[in-house]
């Protein structure tokens, strides 16, 4: 199944996701420990067309436990990057592209 995840992040996060960018990127590259495969993932970013304020990823995974997990696990969560409850999980069906 695929899977979107919308994560917006904290207001004035920008230094802590700095801090923990690499670890971020090193879990999306572990991403299939957690049975989940990487399809696209990247910032969302401000009017400046620079400044990150949040993450889109669109995933493959078996069942929504599987996506669940990934996120919680990721250092971005861990860290206190995204607003709590500011991360959303939706299942997705591709009709083109």
């Amino acid at each position: 199944m695929i899977f979107v995840i919308h994560a917006m992040d904290k207001k004035d996060a920008i230094n802590t996701r700095a801090k923990h960018y690499k670890a971020h990127r090193q879990h999306l590259d572990d991403s299939e420990k957690y049975g989940v495969g990487v399809i696209t993932a990247g910032p969302f970013v401000a009017d400046d067309n620079e400044t990150p304020i949040g993450s889109l990823f669109i995933i493959e995974a078996k069942d929504r436990a599987a996506v669940k997990a990934f996120v919680e696990s990721d250092p971005y969560h861990t860290n206190g990057v995204w607003e709590a409850g500011g991360v959303e999980i939706h299942a997705y069906h591709k009709k083109r592209g």
